[in-house]
């Protein structure tokens, strides 16, 4: 996955006015957006789980 993403990220940078680097683009800030998202849900869960057999 970082292979792609450093791929991506190379082809944007070599190709900065191409409508192909916009559409690169925008699919590496989703994929950072739901990485954070799944994260913090991930803690908001763990926490939840805690709470409620420990606590």
């Amino acid at each position: 996955m970082k292979k792609g993403m450093e791929s991506k990220l190379a082809f944007i940078k070599a190709n900065t006015e191409d409508e192909e680097s916009s559409t690169k683009a925008k699919s590496i800030i989703w994929w950072i957006v739901s990485v954070t998202a799944w994260g913090i849900v991930s803690m908001i869960l763990i926490v939840w789980w805690f709470h409620y057999h420990f606590g």
